[in-house]
């Protein structure tokens, strides 16, 4: 403990050139190019430690607490940052909480006396409309969460099925998307789409503690992941004892909700079905309509019987590849071949997100506005490049281009501005003057002559307005011709 405690001691802070806290452990420090070996060779001892006997498998919960491992949990839960629990503690003074009290902590974790806090719940909106609970630990839950996660996926990713695409080292939603792609391009054209209702809020925690038990027999470490799911939620002040669920929102619920649906993988392969799963959401194909009505019923059958979960009879579905979705995406064939686009509400969803983040009341607050855009054109455009998107990401710009322009106007206000500004923009004075008095409301200047020829979409761009159709361009089309 006494050189635990020494260990410990060391964390030291360090300003970078962008001046943001970060924190390196002196007497372990590493170099960078080395870190994925000692990620691997812990989940291999992690592995070694699970199948060993007695002795090792009373080390598990040590294993979770080592310094290497809760070192790479506190960078992750600071560089997450994230809300505040109901303690109030916030990221940024983790570190400084850690390196001050981390025996106790320790000493407590092991002892059997730590108790979690209550996991502070939250609405947030759905994409597709209602609201989504959002449970939120406090920052020192979310780091034993952390630590608890990065052993157990040495543990469980292995005998995950490669079909899984959700929350797991060197997978991502593209890959599940190409995968729908090769099976439609086998012929089976016919998609079941599977939705658990409330999934996180319904998992059986005796379904799912069965399933730990199995490659977890140290006791201490399987209490203290039952304590994590037991822990009370806080509601405007009303705490409640959970008996399902997991909130999501936790470091460990993502890995949790892998471990109990993998049993959905291992059984939809043992059918010989072909699948994608990417968490929650688990689409199949198969080749007739009658084949997708007998596979609805029975892996129904199979989820509310075996898994103890709901799945939801008003949206699980049998489609097209038209009208499926899959992860923000859709599907069209062109010359025979499936290929991907971008599904319509996907579309709805980033016109929706772009007309909130440029109101008509904000024309004061234009070129604030404005640079707030970039890192949502250039995440959006990152995730959705994988589609046949150019058409798309022209309109977009159309539409961006128009609500800049209105708020442009908007913003002028008086004919005296806007004659003054068109002028700079390089209009005569004459038809400065005479478009500055028109009685066109700002939309419908904003679609014509007037402002389409003095804003330019050139005059925009040295604005610094984003394009989503050039950051489409450099990210697909540039790096296709580079091959």
């Amino acid at each position: 403990m006494l050189e635990e405690q020494s260990n410990l001691g060391v964390f030291l802070k360090a300003r970078n050139t962008e001046k943001e806290e970060t924190y390196v452990f002196e007497s372990r420090a590493e170099p960078e190019n080395k870190r994925c070996k000692e990620c691997s060779q812990q989940e291999q001892q992690t592995r070694e430690s699970a199948r060993g006997g007695k002795e090792e498998r009373i080390g598990m919960l040590k294993t979770v607490l080592d310094i290497k491992n809760i070192t790479r949990a506190l960078q992750q839960v600071c560089g997450n940052r994230g809300a505040s629990g109901v303690d109030g503690m916030q990221t940024d003074e983790l570190r400084d909480f850690v390196s001050t009290h981390w025996s106790t902590f320790r000493g407590d974790i092991e002892s059997g006396s730590y108790q979690p806090q209550k996991v502070r719940k939250v609405m947030i909106p759905k994409p597709q409309g209602g609201t989504r609970a959002l449970g939120i630990p406090t920052v020192k839950d979310r780091l034993i969460q952390q630590a608890l996660a990065q052993w157990m996926t040495g543990l469980w990713d292995n005998n995950f099925h490669h079909h899984s695409y959700g929350f797991r080292p060197n997978k991502s939603a593209h890959q599940a998307v190409l995968a729908a792609q090769d099976y439609l391009n086998t012929g089976k054209k016919y998609v079941v789409e599977l939705d658990l209702e409330n999934f996180f809020d319904v998992v059986n925690h005796d379904k799912l503690m069965s399933l730990l038990s199995k490659k977890i027999a140290d006791k201490p470490t399987l209490r203290l992941i039952g304590k994590f799911l037991r822990s009370e939620i806080m509601t405007d002040g009303v705490s409640s004892q959970r008996t399902e669920g997991t909130p999501q929102g936790s470091p460990l619920s993502p890995l949790l909700s892998n471990i109990l649906l993998n049993e959905l993988d291992q059984e939809l392969s043992k059918r010989g079905l072909s699948f994608v799963r990417y968490a929650d959401d688990c689409s199949i194909y198969v080749k007739s309509y009658k084949a997708a009505q007998r596979v609805m019923t029975n892996i129904t059958k199979f989820i509310e019987e075996k898994l103890h979960l709901r799945v939801s009879r008003t949206k699980s579905k049998i489609s097209t590849p038209y009208k499926s979705t899959l992860l923000g995406f859709s599907f069209y064939q062109k010359k025979g071949e499936w290929r991907i686009r971008i599904a319509e509400k996907s579309i709805k969803r980033i016109k929706e997100k772009l007309r909130r983040q440029m109101p008509s009341k904000s024309s004061q607050q234009i070129e604030r506005k404005v640079a707030e855009l970039k890192p949502i054109v250039l995440g959006w455009t990152r995730y959705f490049q994988l589609g046949d998107i150019k058409s798309t990401c022209k309109r977009l710009d159309e539409l961006l281009r128009s609500r800049v322009r209105k708020l442009l106007w908007q913003k002028w206000k008086k004919p005296k501005t806007r004659r003054r500004n068109l002028i700079k923009l390089g209009i005569p004075k004459s038809r400065a003057y005479q478009w500055s008095n028109t009685r066109k409301g700002a939309c419908r200047t904003a679609h014509s002559p007037i402002l389409l020829r003095s804003l330019t979409n050139k005059v925009l761009s040295k604005m610094g307005l984003p394009s989503f159709y050039q950051q489409y361009y450099a990210l697909a089309l540039h790096q296709l011709k580079l091959f």
